[in-house]
């Protein structure tokens, strides 16, 4: 589903992988000349989390409207992150999560 929304993007698909989790759950990255996306499922709270990093003329939106109907998603929130708008060339961006639902 990844690939399939990254050939939707528009954008040039490198590599993936992906990782299934016992009994439930995928961790997957997918490659592209434009940057990566990512997945990241919790079946079990209903949840999944994807990044899409990408630069030039890819369409992030087109991928979403592609996972949000493979996951059958009822509920879904996005946030658009700027990067790359530095100042100079010393530069660099870090956006973590620190919350995580598996204990």
């Amino acid at each position: 589903m990844l690939v399939t929304a990254a050939l939707a993007a528009n954008v040039t698909i490198v590599q993936s992988v992906f990782h299934g989790f016992s009994p439930q759950g995928v961790t997957g990255l997918v490659i592209i000349e434009e940057s990566h996306f990512s997945i990241h499922t919790w079946p079990e709270y209903g949840y999944t989390s994807v990044d899409f990093y990408t630069c030039g003329d890819g369409m992030p939106e087109k991928a979403l409207t592609v996972i949000k109907a493979g996951l059958h998603a009822n509920r879904t929130g996005s946030v658009f992150v700027g990067r790359g708008q530095a100042l100079n060339n010393l530069a660099m961006s870090i956006r973590y999560h620190r919350k995580c639902l598996v204990e």
